[in-house]
């Protein structure tokens, strides 16, 4: 079973560019807290209000995943009022740029035992 080293970066580099919504993650704030960290301090200040740029190198250091998590139109920033507040979020997308880099996120959730709690599905079913 391949293991994956995580890295929570704080800030985005030319990397992400280029990712793009590829899928989901059913997972309460706190937990993805947890998991990889505090969310990048930046955002677009828009359409999201928490965002994760996550790094997936699997065991042997041969393939690296870049991702990211976010909420979409769904917060204070976008809804204002009417928006959900950070923490009560429990529907997140995820953006990479490739099918694998979603999979090497599920592979990681569930080789960490989350998979009850943290639930990763395609955004193309």
């Amino acid at each position: 079973m391949t293991q994956y080293n995580v890295k929570n970066l704080e800030d985005w580099d030319e990397r992400f560019n280029g990712t793009s919504l590829t899928g989901y993650i059913r997972s309460s704030y706190q937990q993805l807290v947890e998991v990889f960290g505090e969310p990048s301090s930046d955002t677009d200040g828009y359409k999201t209000d928490a965002e994760w740029l996550i790094e997936l190198t699997n065991d042997e250091h041969a393939t690296t995943h870049v991702l990211t998590i976010y909420n979409y139109k769904d917060g204070k920033n976008y809804l204002k009022a009417d928006g959900m507040n950070t923490t009560d979020i429990t529907e997140w997308h995820v953006g990479s740029k490739t099918n694998d880099a979603l999979r090497a996120l599920d592979q990681h959730i569930e080789n960490m035992g989350l998979q009850r709690s943290m639930q990763v599905s395609s955004a193309y079913n």
